[in-house]
């Protein structure tokens, strides 16, 4: 019988390796999005300014702006980074963050040194560490509820086996 400790293994192996494929997918994309020479979809960026022009004049609030959306985009961005990074890496999994953030770090300055069309700034590489924060609490999240739900079903069977007492034969 596999003790009450190990029984969250193998699922703890899936999730790392699924994570793992799901992190190198995440990253190639910030980088394509990140490091394109222009601002990804001005078009898209305007029509988001323009719908909220319009939304304005008709009731939504005006502290729901298009530097709030990028904010939030931007944490958005980071958050798959947090999670399965936290997920594929073995402990201590909190170094995901610090990662994340020299990452973030490095898109800035290279957007502010090496791509004239875009903007590299200190907001951004605050909002992307939130999000990589957020991801790490997720995957906090995770791996208690995989580990929570291995112990009771892993009690649950040591229960199972040892009572009700067995009769002596008589």
């Amino acid at each position: 019988m596999a003790s009450p400790t190990h029984d969250g293994e193998p699922a703890l192996r899936r999730i790392r390796i699924w994570s793992a494929v799901l992190l190198a997918t995440v990253v190639i994309v910030v980088a394509i999005i990140t490091f394109s020479p222009g601002p990804p979809d001005p078009s898209g960026q305007q029509a988001l300014r323009s719908f909220l022009d319009h939304a304005h004049l008709h009731g939504l609030p005006r502290w729901i702006s298009f530097n709030k959306i990028e904010f939030g985009s931007n944490i958005l961005m980071f958050v798959p980074i947090g999670l399965f990074g936290s997920l594929a890496l073995p402990p201590p999994r909190w170094l995901i963050v610090p990662a994340a953030i020299m990452g973030s770090l490095a898109i800035e300055i290279t957007q502010a040194s090496g791509l004239p069309e875009r903007v590299g700034t200190p907001r951004d590489v605050i909002a992307n560490s939130l999000g990589a924060v957020i991801g790490y609490l997720l995957a906090c999240f995770v791996i208690w509820l995989v580990s929570r739900g291995s112990r009771r079903r892993g009690t649950h069977r040591w229960v199972a086996s040892t009572y009700p007492p067995a009769q002596p034969d008589s």
